[in-house]
């Protein structure tokens, strides 16, 4: 009888740590999806460019829309790198998958220097082999969609 107390108790124990063993491995799991998908956002991101220039000759693209902001003037509206990462920020909400680049950024002041209007096209290229080859760089592939 002791025996068969000690064996369903060891039982018992067992599967505990098996179900416990399970959860850890489910969590750990769970932890390096969030940390891939982090890693995708933040690549997405960083992969948009911005350029008061059209899209470079003979490479195909979609024009995603339009973005655009309004703000008080100030020495911060017309900082270059804010502008563009507002922009990117901008096509990046409206555009998560897809957005390859903003082109055309033009800044307007209004006619009383009171407001600073920001505008640019988002541009999704044909092919977006520099995105899928980013996305790659976590998985331990290299970079390079070149090859090199």
């Amino acid at each position: 009888m002791r025996a068969s107390k000690l064996f369903t108790a060891s039982i018992a124990v067992s599967m505990t740590l098996a179900l416990s063993a399970c959860g850890a491995i489910q969590q750990q799991q769970a932890e390096r999806e969030q940390k891939k998908q982090e890693f995708t956002h933040r690549v997405d991101f960083a992969h948009i460019w911005v350029t008061t220039e059209t899209p470079a000759p003979g490479k195909p693209y979609t024009v995603l829309g339009n973005v655009d902001y309004t703000e008080p003037f100030s020495p911060d509206a017309i900082d270059g790198a804010k502008i563009k990462e507002r922009l990117k920020k901008a096509a990046f909400e409206k555009w998560p998958d897809t957005v390859d680049a903003v082109v055309k950024e033009n800044q307007e002041i209004s006619a009383d220097g009171a407001q600073v209007k920001v505008t640019g096209e988002a541009i999704q290229y044909e092919s977006s082999v520099d995105r899928a080859a980013l996305h790659k760089m976590n998985d331990g592939m290299v970079a390079s969609p070149s090859g090199n």
